[in-house]
């Protein structure tokens, strides 16, 4: 029997090493399916790894192998749970294959890799993201302020679909509340615990991260502020189809604030010429289906600045990835600056 690679040779390989041992992991997943001779080609390496999985007249699907001990396993069930029932609820997501043996998703493991890990597949959806994160729009600001009106449509949908949901028993997923953000335990990591920062830079982090919590508990989770949602509306997830715009990556779904999807959607937008008619269009779109009131989009700044720290957070608990190592010092440059005002104000 193979002995499995070590985690220390597999995190401190290069990313490209640790895709190709991904690569194998994922041929024995698919032995699940039936698809055990499917090609396969990697897609994106973030806190999981998503591969494209071409299986010729079979179809074409998305594999997605989870980042060990990411999430549990009652979390990955209640995660397709909820993709499933909002499917039922006229709200499109990735539509989910189950195995051979009728499971949502299965564990694999394969010796390049030094842990077992959950697997899940789904039909392949043809579009494109409706932009990039840090590249200028591709569509023109008319067209991506449509395409932004359906989101904040669909974003209500979501929340309204929720509300009235009977959770399954054991339904478990995360609560992105200030403990969940900013917490020593967050959920995307402990920005404390960067090593490439100034003593003062550090203050600065933790003062802001103090004033952060303080708002946002004073800002409240009733309901209408607060519910179950995807809770990751980054631009790559809201894919622009020709029977329109449908939403992917539920990984991160659980209950969070409207104002933090919101934030999470238009963060690195806003000193765009698309910010204003973009903004103005999705807001439009949600207050078709759902009341948003002035005063929480004047909220905007705190969980703009709240979403960065959570990026941090992020970085310095996945620094074995490349766009990790990348984005750090970006990220820390950007909340030492603002800190001081935001603090001030």
């Amino acid at each position: 029997m193979n002995r499995h690679i070590s985690k220390q040779q597999f995190y401190g390989s290069a990313e490209e090493d640790q895709i190709a041992g991904l690569v194998s992991l994922a041929g024995n997943a698919l032995q699940s399916y039936g698809l055990a001779d499917a090609k396969v080609s990697p897609l994106a390496y973030r806190e999981n790894m998503t591969f494209a999985v071409d299986a010729g007249d079979r179809g074409k699907f998305a594999l997605r192998v989870h980042q060990h001990d990411y999430r549990t396993d009652a979390q990955v069930q209640s995660e397709l749970d909820y993709m499933e029932y909002l499917n039922s609820q006229s709200v499109r997501t990735p539509e989910l294959v189950r195995t051979d043996n009728g499971e949502s998703f299965m564990i694999a493991e394969h010796p390049h890799v030094p842990e077992a890990r959950q697997c899940d597949l789904f039909q392949w959806i043809d579009g494109a993201p409706l932009r990039h994160l840090f590249e200028p729009p591709a569509r023109s600001i008319e067209e991506t302020a449509r395409h932004y009106a359906s989101a904040g449509r669909l974003t209500a949908a979501i929340y309204n679909a929720s509300e009235k949901w009977k959770l399954p028993e054991n339904f478990e997923r995360l609560a992105w509340d200030e403990n969940g953000i900013l917490g020593k335990q967050a959920h995307l990591g402990d920005f404390r615990k960067i090593k490439k920062a100034t003593d003062e830079q550090r203050g600065l982090l933790d003062n802001l991260a103090a004033k952060l919590g303080e708002d946002l508990a004073a800002f409240g989770k009733s309901t209408d502020r607060y519910g179950l949602s995807q809770s990751d509306l980054l631009p790559e997830n809201l894919m622009v189809c020709e029977d329109g715009l449908r939403i992917i990556d539920f990984d991160d779904a659980g209950y969070s604030w409207v104002m933090f999807d919101i934030a999470t959607a238009f963060w690195d937008l806003t000193e765009s010429e698309y910010f204003e008619p973009c903004f103005a269009a999705f807001v439009g779109g949600f207050r078709e289906l759902r009341e948003l009131p002035d005063e929480h989009l004047a909220m905007m700044p705190t969980f703009t600045l709240a979403r960065l720290m959570s990026y941090l957070g992020h970085t310095v608990s996945r620094d074995h990835l490349a766009v990790a190592q990348e984005a750090q010092p970006l990220l820390l440059q950007a909340l030492t600056e603002a800190a001081p005002g935001y603090l001030a104000s």
